[in-house]
């Protein structure tokens, strides 16, 4: 979705609320300057999409009209298709990476995860990202071991979230594996800071990284530039 159709369903839906609003107070929930947010509004009164009835000399109030309704709902369906789509197609491609970081399992990973016929890895990050990698997981022969996060605590699933400090070159916990999966594209390069301080081995770190216009982890499975 563009920031103009994401602005236009947010400032419909407050709209819809029924719950008195103010030029001011929309620019605040929208996040965009009062002059921006004047024109915005301009523009879905001029389609017909609100209905701007003066109150006072200087209070108007906004009503959204049935074609507004129907402008907010083919937005939203939008929204909802390309959501599905997008993470069908990111799952996809996040599951047949790491199907690749299965194939080219090496004999240090096997060294390192104390295991030849298991496949264990730790992800680095327990966002939504990571959602998506867990789900993806499930169609190959790795296994998650843990999960570190330097922003999040609790739980990712069954697993207890750990601090990086916990990681050590072939353990987290005293949980071995054999590759740990960056799963962030935003905090990438902070990540890639905090394991070099840690002295985590860059060679066993796999990094997510765009393809093909969307985000996929690195088919190589190796340390790549993020």
């Amino acid at each position: 979705m563009g920031s103009h159709d994401r602005h236009t369903l947010r400032l419909l839906a407050r709209i819809e609320a029924g719950q008195p609003v103010t030029q001011r107070s929309l620019s605040k929930d929208l996040g965009i300057a009062l002059g921006l947010t004047n024109l915005l509004i301009r523009r879905v009164a001029k389609k017909g999409w609100v209905k701007v009835v003066s109150i006072r000399p200087n209070r108007v109030r906004y009503l959204i009209t049935p074609a507004g309704i129907i402008e907010k709902t083919r937005i939203t369906r939008e929204y909802l298709d390309n959501t599905v789509q997008l993470y069908t197609e990111t799952r996809e491609q996040i599951r047949a990476s790491l199907q690749v970081i299965s194939d080219e399992w090496s004999e240090a990973d096997m060294t390192a995860a104390g295991h030849r016929d298991h496949k264990p890895v730790v992800f680095y990050g327990a966002g939504e990202v990571a959602e998506i990698g867990y789900v993806s997981l499930q169609g190959t022969d790795l296994s998650l071991a843990g999960v570190v996060d330097d922003r999040r605590t609790g739980s990712f699933f069954h697993l207890p979230i750990d601090q990086p400090a916990a990681l050590r070159a072939a353990t987290l916990n005293g949980r071995p594996f054999g590759r740990l999966i960056v799963m962030s594209f935003k905090q990438a390069p902070q990540i890639r800071i905090q394991l070099e301080g840690l002295g985590f081995p860059a060679q066993r770190v796999c990094w997510l990284q765009p393809t093909a216009g969307r985000d996929a982890i690195g088919s190589s499975g190796r340390s790549t530039a993020p």
